[in-house]
Protein backbone atom coordinates (compact mmCIF):
# COMPACT_ATOMS: atom_id res chain seq x y z
CA UNK A 1 0.00 0.00 0.00
CA UNK A 2 2.91 2.08 0.80
CA UNK A 3 4.26 1.94 -2.47
CA UNK A 4 0.94 2.25 -4.19
CA UNK A 5 0.38 5.54 -2.30
CA UNK A 6 4.50 6.84 -3.44
CA UNK A 7 3.36 6.27 -7.05
CA UNK A 8 -0.08 7.81 -6.97
CA UNK A 9 1.85 10.48 -5.24
CA UNK A 10 4.46 10.83 -7.59
CA UNK A 11 1.96 10.48 -11.07
CA UNK A 12 -0.16 14.01 -9.17
CA UNK A 13 3.46 15.64 -8.64
CA UNK A 14 4.21 14.73 -12.56
CA UNK A 15 1.07 16.19 -13.77
CA UNK A 16 1.05 18.94 -11.43
CA UNK A 17 4.55 19.75 -12.60
CA UNK A 18 3.87 19.32 -16.18
CA UNK A 19 0.70 21.53 -16.38
CA UNK A 20 3.12 24.17 -14.58
CA UNK A 21 5.49 23.74 -16.96
CA UNK A 22 3.61 23.75 -20.14
CA UNK A 23 1.81 26.92 -18.72
CA UNK A 24 5.26 28.67 -18.26
CA UNK A 25 6.17 27.42 -21.71
CA UNK A 26 3.18 29.51 -23.03
CA UNK A 27 2.90 32.72 -21.12
CA UNK A 28 7.51 33.09 -22.65
CA UNK A 29 6.16 32.18 -26.07
CA UNK A 30 2.97 34.81 -25.61
CA UNK A 31 5.65 37.46 -24.46
CA UNK A 32 8.42 36.68 -26.85
CA UNK A 33 5.25 37.23 -29.62
CA UNK A 34 4.60 40.54 -28.35
CA UNK A 35 8.14 41.76 -27.89
CA UNK A 36 8.17 40.85 -31.57
CA UNK A 37 5.72 43.76 -32.86
CA UNK A 38 2.63 40.44 -33.11
CA UNK A 39 -0.11 43.07 -32.81
CA UNK A 40 -2.54 39.89 -33.27
CA UNK A 41 -1.33 38.49 -30.04
CA UNK A 42 -1.15 41.76 -28.20
CA UNK A 43 -5.32 42.18 -28.96
CA UNK A 44 -6.01 38.26 -28.24
CA UNK A 45 -4.62 39.17 -24.77
CA UNK A 46 -6.64 42.69 -24.26
CA UNK A 47 -9.64 41.03 -25.98
CA UNK A 48 -9.22 38.10 -23.41
CA UNK A 49 -9.14 40.36 -20.15
CA UNK A 50 -11.77 42.60 -21.04
CA UNK A 51 -14.14 39.37 -21.78
CA UNK A 52 -12.78 38.32 -18.16
CA UNK A 53 -13.84 41.75 -16.91
CA UNK A 54 -17.62 41.60 -18.72
CA UNK A 55 -17.83 38.00 -17.11
CA UNK A 56 -16.94 38.92 -13.96
CA UNK A 57 -19.04 40.58 -10.71
CA UNK A 58 -18.26 43.76 -9.65
CA UNK A 59 -14.68 43.51 -7.25
CA UNK A 60 -15.68 44.52 -3.27
CA UNK A 61 -16.26 48.24 -3.02
CA UNK A 62 -16.45 49.18 -6.87
CA UNK A 63 -20.00 50.72 -7.52
CA UNK A 64 -22.34 49.13 -10.19
CA UNK A 65 -22.31 51.92 -12.51
CA UNK A 66 -18.12 52.24 -12.05
CA UNK A 67 -18.33 48.70 -13.11
CA UNK A 68 -20.45 48.52 -16.09
CA UNK A 69 -18.66 51.14 -17.57
CA UNK A 70 -15.63 48.54 -17.21
CA UNK A 71 -17.36 45.55 -18.95
CA UNK A 72 -18.85 48.05 -21.57
CA UNK A 73 -14.69 48.69 -22.91
CA UNK A 74 -13.91 48.35 -26.08
CA UNK A 75 -10.58 47.05 -27.85
CA UNK A 76 -10.71 50.01 -31.20
CA UNK A 77 -7.22 50.04 -32.04
CA UNK A 78 -3.85 49.03 -30.98
CA UNK A 79 -0.02 49.88 -31.72
CA UNK A 80 2.86 46.80 -30.75
CA UNK A 81 3.19 49.23 -27.65
CA UNK A 82 -0.08 50.78 -26.47
CA UNK A 83 -3.44 50.44 -26.81
CA UNK A 84 -6.90 53.02 -27.31
CA UNK A 85 -10.29 51.60 -25.88
CA UNK A 86 -13.20 53.58 -25.61
CA UNK A 87 -16.26 53.45 -23.34
CA UNK A 88 -19.18 55.22 -22.26
CA UNK A 89 -20.74 56.78 -19.27
CA UNK A 90 -24.18 58.57 -18.13
CA UNK A 91 -25.50 59.93 -15.29
CA UNK A 92 -26.79 58.48 -12.20
CA UNK A 93 -30.07 59.06 -10.32
CA UNK A 94 -31.76 58.23 -7.36
CA UNK A 95 -35.71 58.62 -5.98
CA UNK A 96 -35.93 61.02 -3.29
CA UNK A 97 -39.25 61.46 -2.19
CA UNK A 98 -40.84 61.54 -5.61
CA UNK A 99 -38.55 63.37 -7.23
CA UNK A 100 -35.45 61.69 -9.06
CA UNK A 101 -32.56 63.40 -8.32
CA UNK A 102 -29.40 63.39 -10.35
CA UNK A 103 -26.13 62.44 -7.71
CA UNK A 104 -23.58 62.06 -10.28
CA UNK A 105 -23.02 63.69 -13.96
CA UNK A 106 -21.72 61.60 -17.05
CA UNK A 107 -19.23 63.28 -16.90
CA UNK A 108 -17.81 62.45 -12.70
CA UNK A 109 -19.08 59.34 -13.88
CA UNK A 110 -16.98 59.34 -16.82
CA UNK A 111 -13.79 60.43 -14.91
CA UNK A 112 -14.46 57.44 -12.82
CA UNK A 113 -14.23 54.56 -15.30
CA UNK A 114 -11.43 55.91 -17.32
CA UNK A 115 -9.04 56.54 -14.17
CA UNK A 116 -10.04 52.64 -13.29
CA UNK A 117 -9.70 51.51 -17.03
CA UNK A 118 -6.00 53.10 -17.26
CA UNK A 119 -5.19 51.17 -13.79
CA UNK A 120 -6.63 47.51 -15.45
CA UNK A 121 -5.68 47.80 -18.91
CA UNK A 122 -2.06 48.86 -17.84
CA UNK A 123 -1.56 46.52 -14.74
CA UNK A 124 -4.12 43.69 -14.99
CA UNK A 125 -3.32 42.15 -18.09
CA UNK A 126 -1.36 39.01 -18.08
CA UNK A 127 1.94 39.04 -20.33
CA UNK A 128 1.66 42.25 -21.60
CA UNK A 129 3.19 45.73 -20.57
CA UNK A 130 1.56 48.43 -22.59
CA UNK A 131 3.81 51.33 -22.86
CA UNK A 132 0.55 53.89 -23.34
CA UNK A 133 -3.11 53.09 -23.00
CA UNK A 134 -5.83 55.87 -24.23
CA UNK A 135 -9.53 55.31 -23.15
CA UNK A 136 -11.74 57.60 -24.83
CA UNK A 137 -15.54 57.93 -22.61
CA UNK A 138 -18.79 58.68 -24.97
CA UNK A 139 -21.64 59.86 -22.82
CA UNK A 140 -25.89 60.31 -24.96
CA UNK A 141 -27.28 63.49 -26.27
CA UNK A 142 -29.86 64.02 -28.09
CA UNK A 143 -29.38 64.62 -32.29
CA UNK A 144 -30.79 67.27 -34.53
CA UNK A 145 -33.84 65.47 -34.60
CA UNK A 146 -34.07 64.42 -30.91
CA UNK A 147 -32.79 60.74 -31.57
CA UNK A 148 -29.76 60.29 -28.87
CA UNK A 149 -26.66 60.12 -30.41
CA UNK A 150 -23.49 59.38 -28.47
CA UNK A 151 -20.49 61.76 -28.30
CA UNK A 152 -17.02 61.87 -26.46
CA UNK A 153 -16.98 63.60 -23.54
CA UNK A 154 -13.33 62.72 -22.13
CA UNK A 155 -10.06 61.32 -23.55
CA UNK A 156 -6.68 60.54 -21.61
CA UNK A 157 -3.91 58.74 -22.50
CA UNK A 158 -1.81 57.23 -19.68
CA UNK A 159 2.11 56.86 -20.35
CA UNK A 160 3.91 54.29 -18.76
CA UNK A 161 6.98 56.12 -17.69
CA UNK A 162 4.63 58.02 -15.72
CA UNK A 163 1.90 55.63 -14.81
CA UNK A 164 4.68 53.47 -12.75
CA UNK A 165 5.65 56.28 -10.35
CA UNK A 166 1.82 57.21 -9.26
CA UNK A 167 0.50 55.91 -5.85
CA UNK A 168 -2.84 55.12 -7.74
CA UNK A 169 -4.50 54.43 -4.32
CA UNK A 170 -3.62 57.50 -2.90
CA UNK A 171 -5.21 59.30 -5.54
CA UNK A 172 -8.57 60.23 -6.71
CA UNK A 173 -9.95 59.67 -10.20
CA UNK A 174 -9.78 63.12 -11.41
CA UNK A 175 -5.80 63.45 -9.77
CA UNK A 176 -4.96 60.54 -11.59
CA UNK A 177 -6.31 61.64 -15.22
CA UNK A 178 -4.27 65.05 -14.37
CA UNK A 179 -1.46 63.74 -14.18
CA UNK A 180 -2.10 62.36 -17.53
CA UNK A 181 -3.70 65.24 -18.80
CA UNK A 182 -7.14 64.32 -19.72
CA UNK A 183 -9.25 66.59 -21.77
CA UNK A 184 -12.39 67.14 -20.71
CA UNK A 185 -14.99 70.31 -20.73
CA UNK A 186 -17.99 70.51 -17.69
CA UNK A 187 -20.66 73.24 -18.99
CA UNK A 188 -23.76 74.26 -16.62
CA UNK A 189 -23.91 72.27 -13.33
CA UNK A 190 -21.14 70.12 -14.19
CA UNK A 191 -22.71 68.56 -17.15
CA UNK A 192 -20.43 67.33 -19.63
CA UNK A 193 -19.79 68.94 -23.06
CA UNK A 194 -18.85 67.41 -26.30
CA UNK A 195 -15.23 67.20 -27.49
CA UNK A 196 -13.09 66.71 -30.05
CA UNK A 197 -10.77 63.70 -30.38
CA UNK A 198 -7.21 63.31 -31.86
CA UNK A 199 -6.82 60.87 -34.57
CA UNK A 200 -6.54 57.31 -32.80
CA UNK A 201 -2.89 55.71 -33.63
CA UNK A 202 -2.75 51.85 -34.45
CA UNK A 203 -4.74 49.99 -36.75
CA UNK A 204 -7.89 48.55 -35.93
CA UNK A 205 -7.91 44.91 -34.26
CA UNK A 206 -8.21 41.85 -36.34
CA UNK A 207 -11.50 39.11 -36.41
CA UNK A 208 -10.37 36.70 -33.94
CA UNK A 209 -10.63 33.66 -36.18
CA UNK A 210 -9.02 35.46 -38.93
CA UNK A 211 -5.88 36.24 -37.13
CA UNK A 212 -6.06 32.37 -35.61
CA UNK A 213 -6.01 31.09 -38.81
CA UNK A 214 -3.21 33.12 -40.06
CA UNK A 215 -1.51 31.71 -37.04
CA UNK A 216 -2.04 28.26 -37.41
CA UNK A 217 -0.69 29.02 -40.96
CA UNK A 218 2.45 30.24 -39.71
CA UNK A 219 3.00 27.28 -37.26
CA UNK A 220 2.60 25.01 -40.66
CA UNK A 221 5.05 27.01 -42.20
CA UNK A 222 7.44 26.59 -39.69
CA UNK A 223 7.68 30.34 -38.76
CA UNK A 224 6.54 29.90 -35.14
Amino acid sequence: MIIVGLIFVGVIFAVVGWAVSTEMFQHRAWRRRVASGDVDIVAALVEEALGAWRRGRPPRGTPASLWAGVQAAQLIALETDGVTLSTSAEGEFRTEGATRVQVSTALDEAIAVAAKLLDMIMYDVPNLRLAYARVDVYSTFSGADGTPVQRPILTVTAERTIADNMTWEALTPEEILGRFGATFERGAGGQPLPIELLPVAGVAPRATAEAAADFAASIDRGEV
